[in-house]
């Protein structure tokens, strides 16, 4: 009996089937698990390859310096002194300006001159002059061109409101000393002066001759016409004494 039981249970767990367990291929299982790791990191990497391209054009922005002067800034572009441009008077004499012109004592004296009076001052009428290198042979130059009636206006100008640059400085700032006198000097000696510091109006249109006449003694008679003074001693004449002194 004993022998049965035995035998019947042994056959009991002989016919009682064990569920097989699911086996793993090695192969499938490696594949199965790295396929999403593999398209995070092509997706990474796709990334950092437009991430390169795109500094690589436009470059790294936080790491770009400044393409102006570090000493440049524009909250303070009205301190900044304006450039100064040069204005007329620039020689002793240019075919441009048509005035001569010297430079003494801080300032400038200018005359509008008749051919006469720039042959007479050794000034070539159809070539520009420079001024003299030297102040020595400068100022030699002014005396003689103050004894012709210039003008005189220091520099540098006070421009009138609202304007800080004129092309011919005495067409926009009135000179500081103004002289209004035409002088004559006739080869037999001595001076005419005119006075015009009444305007020329009632001179024209015969003070044109002025600038007709050929000779310094054809410029006499045109002054003699036009009214002028005649001083025998040109350092005793009244009118002179403006043109002679020191300013």
């Amino acid at each position: 009996m004993a022998s049965y039981l035995d035998e019947n249970e042994k056959s009991t767990k002989a016919e009682v089937p064990v569920p097989a367990l699911p086996t793993l291929d090695a192969k499938s299982s490696r594949t199965g698990t790295s396929k999403p790791l593999r398209v995070i990191l092509t997706l990474l990497t796709f990334a950092a390859a437009a991430a390169a391209f795109y500094f690589y054009l436009n470059g790294i922005t936080f790491y770009q310096r400044s393409t102006l002067s570090p000493s440049w800034d524009d909250a303070d572009d009205d301190e900044l002194p304006a450039p100064v441009k040069p204005f007329e008077p620039l020689q002793r004499y240019s075919l441009h300006y048509g005035q001569v012109a010297c430079w003494q004592d801080g300032g400038v004296w200018i005359k509008a001159l008749t051919p006469v009076e720039m042959s007479f001052l050794g000034i070539d009428r159809f070539r520009d002059t420079a001024r003299a290198p030297e102040q020595a042979d400068e100022d030699a130059f002014c005396a003689r061109l103050r004894m012709y009636g210039a003008s005189f206006w220091q520099l540098p100008p006070q421009w009138p409101e609202h304007v800080n640059w004129c092309e011919d400085i005495d067409v926009c700032v009135a000179p500081t000393k103004k002289v209004s006198l035409e002088v004559g000097f006739p080869t037999s000696g001595g001076v005419w002066v005119l006075d015009t510091s009444s305007g020329w109006d009632e001179l024209y249109p015969r003070s044109l001759g002025l600038q007709n006449a050929l000779t310094m003694d054809e410029r006499c008679e045109v002054l003699k016409d036009l009214g002028a003074h005649f001083c025998e001693d040109i350092q005793a004449c009244p009118e002179m004494a403006t043109l002679l002194g020191s300013y």
